[in-house]
């Protein structure tokens, strides 16, 4: 609520400004239409800031505003190359410093939706290796009640290789086309709801992992990671070394639906308990059998308990939407919801 109204607020106190003082704005408009384009400028971000607040009108007003905000960049741009005073002020921090700004708000207007997604990616050859753990060990390690399956905590080993990222209204990001991830997760109930708890996500691309810590709050890791799917599925990282064969026979049994049909995740920013939904059709499992594991990677506890199978998926396409506080049930695994 709070940075819905400081979003609308800036929106508000922008749109006026382009109206009564478009003298402000001029230098930045390389065109003849001034006036014009202040005035389309300030009606649209009046009517984005009050758009928030109508609830038919608030997840389109979400929408346009991120987009608006995409469009604004180009001209930041040629305002910061160009060093044209933008408020009296034409230092070049300033002006480049205005410029970075803009992603941010574009984040700042999708993070106002409902039900919108703001961040999409292709996860390929996705290998599930579970183990089963002595649930009070694991509780001691988790903030929120573990799930059980059939009174057995589990957790579970998760590399894949993610592509095709990217934000709405914009192409896949450069860069970006290609990276490892190998995360450690295990399985809780927040609210009644089935969720995954990540311990650790590790991936090769340290850009990737700065925008996950900073925007996401997720626990990722640089590591070097290797992944490759021939004749056989084999991963290399810093501390885990694995092979396996990926068979033809489809798994969809009841263990395997537990552990993967799982459609949000928690983490915590800031102390605060944050929930982010994740959209995507129905797992297609293939059974794996493992070759090999050198495994320095999972805790030890981990490592001295019992395996419970593997599986493989050979893509998904993903969504994220934007995550949302939440105040959740932190009753041990033992008590009942």
């Amino acid at each position: 609520m709070i940075s819905r109204f400081l979003l609308s607020l800036v929106l508000m106190v922008a749109g006026l400004l382009h109206i009564f003082s478009p003298e402000m704005f001029d230098p930045a408009i390389p065109f003849q239409m001034k006036y014009e384009i202040n005035l389309f400028a300030g009606v649209l971000e009046i009517f984005l800031s009050i758009g928030f607040w109508i609830p038919r009108l608030s997840e389109l007003s979400s929408k346009i505003c991120a987009l608006w905000f995409i469009l604004l960049i180009p001209i930041h741009i040629y305002v910061s190359y160009f060093k044209i005073p933008m408020f009296g002020v034409d230092e070049p921090l300033f002006l480049w410093g205005r410029t970075l700004l803009q992603p941010l708000l574009f984040f700042w207007a999708l993070n106002q939706q409902r039900s919108g997604w703001i961040i999409s990616q292709q996860w390929k050859n996705v290998l599930f290796l579970h183990y089963e753990v002595n649930p009070e060990e694991l509780q001691k390690l988790v903030p929120y009640p573990i799930d059980l399956y059939n009174g057995k905590g589990v957790v579970s080993i998760v590399p894949f290789v993610m592509k095709r990222i990217r934000f709405p209204f914009l192409p896949s990001v450069p860069g970006l086309s290609k990276l490892y991830e190998l995360n450690l997760r295990t399985y809780v109930r927040i609210n009644n709801k089935p969720a995954v708890y990540f311990f650790t996500l590790d991936s090769n691309h340290l850009f990737a992992v700065l925008v996950a810590r900073l925007g996401f709050s997720l626990p990722y890791r640089y590591r070097s990671i290797e992944i490759s799917n021939k004749d056989t599925y084999r991963l290399k990282s810093d501390d885990l070394i694995l092979d396996a064969n990926i068979g033809n026979e489809i798994i969809d049994d009841e263990f395997h639906q537990w552990a993967t049909e799982r459609y949000a995740l928690i983490t915590k920013r800031f102390g605060r308990d944050m929930w982010g939904v994740v959209e995507h059709e129905k797992w297609k499992l293939q059974r794996v059998k493992l070759n090999q594991i050198k495994d320095q990677f999972s805790p030890q506890f981990l490592r001295n308990n019992h395996f419970l199978g593997a599986s493989y998926a050979e893509t998904l396409d993903v969504r994220f939407r934007p995550f949302v506080c939440i105040t959740a049930n932190k009753r041990s695994f033992n008590d009942n919801f």
